[in-house]
């Protein structure tokens, strides 16, 4: 429920803002994701504590920031929006990452998580659409020529193209998030801006300042270190477990050879046990007949005198 929520949340308060301030701004400002994604990686435990993490993440957000800074037009609303959007986004990712990663439900299949996390997604998104374009979405309808086959058609072919592409996109993005962190798919999206952008200045003719140059070069210098770190704490876990695997089948290998070495003295120390107790067991029977004997002698001996 709540990564549903927190995902509805997020696109309908990003699109919102979209429609107050210009695209450099919200990126800028969606640039602190990676910010919030961090911090509750580090409250729910998602992530070890280190100064290194802490240090790539506000090298990543500073560089963007910079990357994308231009002199636009400054709407506090907007703004406002798309940073309630970023922490949205934060909860969204973690909580996914918990639930499909720590979880005892099951849910380490992206069409299961899908499944469940759809309708409550489709909550606040509708509200928010019908809240701002519900006027809009009535006279598209109302004045739509149906007789128009044609139309109708390229525009149902759109809709399913872009429902096609989305519905992959969330898939890779749940397995990105099950088999590496929610960090990891932040940092991915942030490479994602950076060739976007990259493209609108080549395509658009835009001048990249010196200030913007910076910034990309901060940005890539993290996401460089970022997969760096992950590549060496990958190797670290491998040999780590290997050692402890190590560990175990030598002190197997002891158990075995003191169980085997003591196998002799116990199986001498048994027979000599077992020869004891039957030698005591024998010596008694044969005294008790021994004595019946003597008893019956006695009383045959008495029986015939008496008889002289």
């Amino acid at each position: 429920m709540v990564p549903g929520i927190a995902s509805g949340v997020d696109i309908g308060l990003s699109n919102w803002a979209l429609s107050l301030i210009s695209i450099s701004l919200v990126t800028m400002t969606k640039s602190s994701t990676i910010i919030f994604i961090l911090g509750f990686s580090l409250l729910f435990k998602l992530e070890k504590k280190s100064w290194s993490l802490v240090g790539i993440v506000a090298m990543i957000a500073g560089g963007l920031a910079m990357f994308t800074y231009k002199s636009t037009q400054f709407g506090i609303l907007g703004f406002i929006l798309c940073l309630l959007a970023s922490f949205a986004s934060g909860i969204r990712w973690t909580m996914t990452q918990l639930i499909m990663q720590r979880s005892k439900l099951g849910l380490h299949d992206p069409i299961d998580m899908m499944y469940y996390m759809q309708p409550w997604m489709l909550l606040p998104a509708i509200s928010v659409t019908l809240w701002f374009e519900g006027g809009k979405i009535y006279d598209s309808i109302r004045i739509t020529d149906w007789s128009n086959i044609n139309n109708i058609l390229l525009t149902t072919a759109a809709v399913i193209t872009g429902a096609i592409l989305a519905f992959s996109m969330e898939v890779m993005e749940f397995l990105v998030v099950t088999y590496t962190s929610s960090l990891t798919l932040s940092i991915s999206g942030i490479c994602k801006e950076i060739c976007t952008l990259a493209l609108a200045f080549v395509l658009k003719g835009d001048q990249l300042t010196g200030l913007n140059f910076v910034g990309l070069l901060m940005c890539l210098g993290g996401i460089i270190l970022h997969v760096v770190q992950k590549v060496l704490l990958n190797r670290k876990k491998a040999v780590d477990n290997m050692e402890l695997q190590s560990k175990v089948a030598s002190n197997n290998a002891k158990r075995e050879e003191e169980t085997d070495s003591n196998m002799p003295l116990l199986t001498e120390k048994s027979t000599s046990l077992i020869n004891l107790l039957n030698a005591d067991f024998s010596s008694d029977e044969d005294g008790d007949v021994r004595e019946s004997d003597n008893s019956t002698q006695i009383l045959s001996d008495i029986l015939q005198r008496r008889e002289q």
